[in-house]
């Protein structure tokens, strides 16, 4: 990808109920699109506006939003975790510049998260994976490591590391020094 590049089409895939539209909540309003994060559970997140999603609390759709970072477009696809719309997201990979896979620190790797991997790897998208929902009760952040180990890549950096998991108390904090980390 070039640096004069202007725009960035960003796909966030997972197994159903991984947390993806929450994501995508949280980066439309860390962006300034949102005032307030809204909620799966209550129908009032931007990307699922269909009544039947809204009903379901499931993504049957891709969705897009778009936000500037940077000096960046970024236009953010939200895709349907549900193994049933699996050629719905399939449409949505050949437009993608990249993508976040969503690993739920409870359920850790399923089969459609091998399935959206493969996919993935299939067509060449570079691909971060995000462990979420490490505030859980379950969360099990370095067994689900070993799986991506395993079921996905063997060779992985991780950039990040947490204390206090599966609480209210999470802490994230960086694994790399950075003379800059005074945000």
């Amino acid at each position: 990808m070039s640096n004069d590049k202007k725009f960035i089409n960003i796909g966030i895939v997972a197994h159903v109920d991984a947390g993806k539209t929450s994501i995508t909540e949280h980066f439309l309003h860390k962006s300034g699109i949102i005032r307030s994060i809204g909620s799966v559970d209550k129908g009032t997140s931007q990307t699922d506006w269909l009544e039947v999603e809204k009903e379901r609390g499931i993504s049957v759709r891709s969705a897009s939003a778009s936000f500037k970072w940077n000096n960046i477009n970024i236009n953010l696809i939200d895709t349907p975790g549900h193994i049933d719309f699996s050629s719905e997201v399939e449409r949505s990979l050949r437009a993608l510049d990249c993508a976040i896979l969503v690993v739920s620190a409870v359920e850790g790797v399923q089969a459609h998260t091998e399935n959206l991997w493969d996919a993935l790897r299939k067509i060449d998208i570079p691909t971060i994976i995000f462990i979420n929902k490490i505030d859980r009760l379950g969360s099990d952040i370095l067994n689900v490591i070993q799986e991506i180990k395993k079921e996905l890549i063997s060779n992985i950096v991780c950039l990040q590391n947490v204390k206090n998991e599966a609480s209210d108390d999470v802490e994230i904090f960086e694994i790399f020094n950075n003379e800059n980390n005074n945000e």
